[in-house]
């Protein structure tokens, strides 16, 4: 679980700490919106940016699975359930 105020950010990575990448990787986001950006295998690979929203599920696999991702700075804004906050929980494989 992640936790992001305003201004938090997450840069561009890799989940490889697994075993096996054979399992996809869901990713639930709550709390305040957030851009997600979804690139290719190589860190210089451009980007998709996709809005997320309280409640979204992201989820990725096969040649995707090590593809390279992260979240734009957060913005300013306060979610009615979560305040100031978004909370980002993250499935994967460990076995």
């Amino acid at each position: 679980m992640r936790r992001g105020a305003p201004g938090a950010r997450l840069s561009l990575h890799q989940d490889r700490d697994e075993r096996d990448f054979g399992a996809p990787i869901v990713s639930v986001s709550l709390g305040l919106p957030a851009v997600f950006l979804f690139g290719g295998p190589r860190r210089t690979d451009k980007t998709v940016r996709v809005p997320l929203e309280h409640g979204d599920v992201v989820v990725w696999g096969g040649p995707a699975r090590l593809y390279y991702h992260g979240v734009l700075p957060l913005k300013d804004g306060c979610h009615p359930l979560l305040g100031e906050q978004r909370i980002n929980l993250t499935f994967r494989k460990a076995g």
